[in-house]
């Protein structure tokens, strides 16, 4: 299965000096896990949730003080619209990354999460199961 029939088309993008507070709202508005960070709406970086929640939590600067930049992901891994489901499970594997640009030429075209892989997997193994309770008619 290619990464493209189960990525998420939504991506929601944010300039790399936004306040990190803002990045929040943003998150929250449009329910996403993660942001793609742009510096000229080219790649910059990705946050996430966990690095926004720690920034909060632990960072020396004052949380109002803090942007995007000071907390995000860089260099990104990301993967291609062909790559398939356990190519995309290898590379979260070996980088430690739960999220996961989609990257077709130079455009950002969608995510890959881990929430996204658990979903592929659960209805694989429906399938499966399906198949295999109808072969034991």
């Amino acid at each position: 299965m290619e990464v493209r029939e189960f990525m998420t088309s939504l991506v929601v993008t944010i300039e790399i000096d936004t306040p990190v507070s803002e990045a929040a709202k943003l998150m929250a508005i449009d329910d996403v896990g993660s942001l793609v960070v742009t510096k000229s709406d080219v790649l910059a970086g990705l946050v996430t949730r966990r690095e926004i929640i720690g920034a909060h939590l632990f960072s020396e600067k004052s949380y109002k003080s803090l942007v995007v930049r000071d907390i995000m992901t860089t260099p990104v891994v990301t993967v291609g619209p062909d790559a398939d489901l356990g190519q995309v499970i290898g590379l979260m594997n070996q980088s430690g990354k739960r999220h996961v640009p989609v990257i077709e030429g130079n455009d950002i075209i969608g995510m890959v999460s881990a929430s996204d892989i658990i979903g592929v997997l659960a209805t694989m193994k429906l399938i499966a199961d399906g198949i295999s309770d109808d072969d034991d008619d």
